[in-house]
């Protein structure tokens, strides 16, 4: 039978309960930063996806302000089908001027075909989820550990 003793376990822990204390108070400064590698991160994922004919969706991204909790990263404000590319859509008719946003009469695109469409209505067949919010912000996660490991090795003194 082998025994081991662990020297040191109240420092350690001691060192590690200071940091968590030094890391809840610096988070004015880093939580800003964690949140722009969100933004980062899925606005990577709507370009990688070729969600970005028109430009709206990737510049929707915004932070929000800081709250007691945290801070969010949105995209999709004010653009209607924005949650149809992030959930998908089954098929379904678009009309003209249909939204707030909109008061058109006509609708005029390019199809894939390379013809052009314009009138008052179109048959819409759908669209996968793109989840383009779920999937880059967990692409964010990497870059994210990455961050928060420098810091802990600043905290520590560069000996983790």
């Amino acid at each position: 039978m082998m025994s081991a003793t662990v020297i040191g376990d109240e420092a350690l822990a001691a060192k590690f309960t200071a940091a968590a204390v030094q890391l809840q108070a610096e988070r004015k400064t880093w939580l800003p930063e964690v949140a722009e590698m969100v933004e980062t991160a899925i606005e990577g994922n709507i370009a990688r996806q070729g969600l970005i004919d028109t430009g709206d969706l990737i510049d929707s991204g915004r932070i929000f302000y800081q709250t007691a909790n945290g801070i969010s990263v949105g995209f999709g404000n004010m653009l209607g089908y924005a949650a149809a590319l992030e959930f998908g859509s089954h098929p379904h008719w678009i009309d003209a001027g249909a939204g707030w946003w909109s008061s058109a009469s006509n609708l005029y695109f390019q199809l894939p075909s390379g013809k052009y469409f314009y009138g008052p209505r179109v048959w819409h067949p759908g669209n996968q989820p793109y989840k383009f919010i779920n999937r880059g912000a967990m692409e964010a996660f990497y870059p994210i550990c990455l961050f928060f490991m420098a810091k802990l090795r600043g905290i520590f003194g560069g000996s983790l």
